[in-house]
């Protein structure tokens, strides 16, 4: 009986470290214009910088999301246009399918902070506003 209380007891507190894991904050580099698609693991982000867009913007950032839903690996990608240049990214992931997303410079003061988000069926993304 000891035993089954411990573990009632231990169940909230495991559940809260993990909790707090995901909402680490993560600092990547940005990479320009070459991305290797090969593998890739649950919450892995990419962020890279192209020269050209395929919706004809001078420069626009890609933010490639990766994450698990019923047992798949879904892939979301959002993509911002933008005129100033950054070097890192910093992201914490929000929900299972969503991050909060700063690219910035860091060498100046310069950077944008959105919300980017997947679907859990893999077939649509979002860009939006931080809450």
């Amino acid at each position: 009986m000891k035993k089954l209380l411990l573990i009632l007891f231990c169940l909230p507190i495991l559940y809260q470290c993990s909790y707090k894991n995901d909402l680490e904050e993560i600092i990547v580099d940005i990479k320009k214009d070459s991305y290797n698609d090969s593998t890739h693991y649950n919450k892995d982000v990419n962020v890279v910088f192209l020269k050209e867009c395929w919706f004809g913007h001078d420069g626009c950032y890609l933010v490639d999301m990766y994450f698990k839903a019923s047992d798949t690996l879904r892939n979301a990608k959002v993509f911002l246009a933008a005129t100033d240049l950054y070097d890192k990214a910093k992201y914490n992931w929000i929900t299972d399918t969503s991050i909060y997303i700063t690219l910035y410079d860091a060498r100046g003061d310069s950077s944008v902070s959105f919300k980017a988000s997947g679907t859990l069926d893999g077939r649509g993304s979002g860009i939006g506003e931080i809450d």
